[in-house]
């Protein structure tokens, strides 16, 4: 559904107003009229617009005072001129004193949607740009990351160490456990800021697909290339590739951004030039590549190219004094944003938070928060909003008897069974008479992994 934009519309001539803005209303924008330029001035006072049309001349203040007050007070929101035949050379001032257009009277209405649909597209890429360059980075700030347990003071303490070392650096770790934001954080604290950090999600495109986001493609290289395109790579120049996912690429790929990688240049496909690059290349996968490496799924050279510096993100679950502060975090987010500041965890919430395993990880967490803030009945979040009422408590009141925790005998269970079948898990699921399909998503429920991958992943 197109957005709803809210346009000041500002001339003295009353039929012009009404013609504009049934005009504009035909692309679904909201037209707010006035009639002089300090009945605009007051409306601007009182609330937000997304592009103010204004004539020059009229009662009171004028077009050029109103520009004036949008470009002292609301720097950033377009104000596009309507001017008559006399007062072109005065449109043109004004263009110059940051008027995003003029146009002039009598109005070609078609004209006019379509500057004002360039003037808004214009705004919205200037504010995410400005977002990108004052607001994201400090999202990235080392200190504003969450880190209690001393599992992740840890691993910060490396992404710091790397970060101005302009490495490959290779992120390890469950699905949800902040490998992104990390690579991020990486990019923002390197020499490589001030250019493009360029995500390229492997899991997400087929091999076709993926290896033209990476490599670009020349015009006619295949059906629908219907002109030249860049890809990430290149778009990374003097930057940061993020290959995410680099687990799931296909080994005609691998092989391909193997090359890159070591001739620092790319050749889009159906082209025969190659292009220079240099690009830091930063990967992340939830997969065990060493596995992956013994098994021939991965290339062994291309993993030695990625694990220059190694980082290991350990699961919530193992960070347990992190779980609290980004809950806490995470509420206060969402409280701001749907304007319910009053709202606070029960007691009751943050037993269940602290005591839960969170098998999606950080994910998961920000996940329940977001939905216990939007839908909990009264102030205090229940563990019912947080879908964790039906959790175990480790410690719970059972009139004195002892507590069965089911999960743990569950994952007591499958461990055992993984253990008499030498972690094969086929044999392993017919012992527990569960299918394989079953047995991988418990697996990856409970967090269970051979113990030799976590003593590899710590050294």
């Amino acid at each position: 559904m197109r957005t709803r934009h809210q346009i000041l519309l500002v001339d003295d001539d009353h039929e012009t107003r009404q013609i504009v803005a049934e005009s504009l209303s035909l692309d679904n924008h909201a037209v707010t009229e006035a009639g002089r330029g300090d009945e605009a001035i007051a409306l601007l006072e009182k609330r937000g617009f997304n592009l103010v049309i204004t004539d020059l001349r009229m009662p009171g203040a004028s077009g050029e005072d109103l520009l004036a007050y949008v470009e002292e007070h609301l720097p950033g929101t377009p104000v596009i001129i309507i001017t008559g035949y006399g007062t072109v050379d005065v449109a043109v001032e004004a263009m110059q004193s940051g008027a995003f257009d003029f146009q002039q009277k009598p109005l070609n209405l078609e004209h006019m949607r379509l500057t004002v649909r360039r003037a808004l597209n214009k705004a919205q890429l200037n504010y995410a740009v400005d977002y990108l360059r004052h607001e994201q980075p400090y999202i990235y700030h080392l200190q504003a990351l969450v880190a209690q347990s001393p599992a992740m003071r840890q691993v910060l303490d490396k992404v710091g160490r790397v970060a101005e070392a302009d490495v490959t650096v290779l992120l390890t770790g469950e699905t949800g456990t902040g490998k992104s934001l990390l690579a991020g954080a990486i990019h923002a604290n390197s020499p490589r800021k001030e250019a493009n950090l360029v995500t390229v999600n492997c899991a997400a495109l087929t091999e076709t697909l993926l290896e033209s986001e990476l490599f670009g493609h020349e015009k006619g290289a295949f059906t629908g290339a219907h002109k030249a395109r860049a890809g990430r790579i290149q778009q990374a120049h003097g930057g940061t590739l993020f290959l995410d996912e680099v687990g799931d690429m296909s080994p005609a790929t691998q092989a391909k951004t193997l090359r890159a990688i070591e001739d620092k240049e790319v050749q889009p496909i159906g082209g025969s030039r190659s292009i220079k690059v240099d690009v830091r290349i930063i990967a992340a996968t939830n997969l065990d590549l060493d596995q992956a490496v013994a098994e021939g799924a991965f290339r062994e050279d291309l993993f030695y190219r990625l694990s220059v510096a190694p980082i290991h993100i350990p699961p919530l679950r193992q960070r347990k004094p992190d779980i609290l502060p980004l809950a806490e975090m995470f509420r206060e987010k969402f409280c701001r944003e749907t304007r319910c500041l009053e709202r606070g965890f029960s007691q009751e919430a943050v037993q269940a938070i602290q005591a839960y395993r969170w098998p999606g990880n950080i994910r998961e967490l920000r996940n329940s928060v977001e939905r216990a803030v939007l839908f909990a009945a009264g102030q205090d979040i229940r563990p019912s909003d947080l879908g964790l009422d039906q959790q175990v408590p480790e410690n719970g009141d059972n009139g004195g008897l002892p507590t069965l925790d089911l999960g743990e005998l569950e994952r007591l269970a499958i461990e055992d069974a993984l253990r008499k079948c030498d972690w094969v898990q086929s044999r392993a699921a017919g012992m527990l008479g569960i299918s394989p399909r079953a047995l991988s998503y418990k697996l990856d429920k409970l967090g269970i992994s051979h113990p030799g991958l976590e003593a590899r992943r710590r050294r």
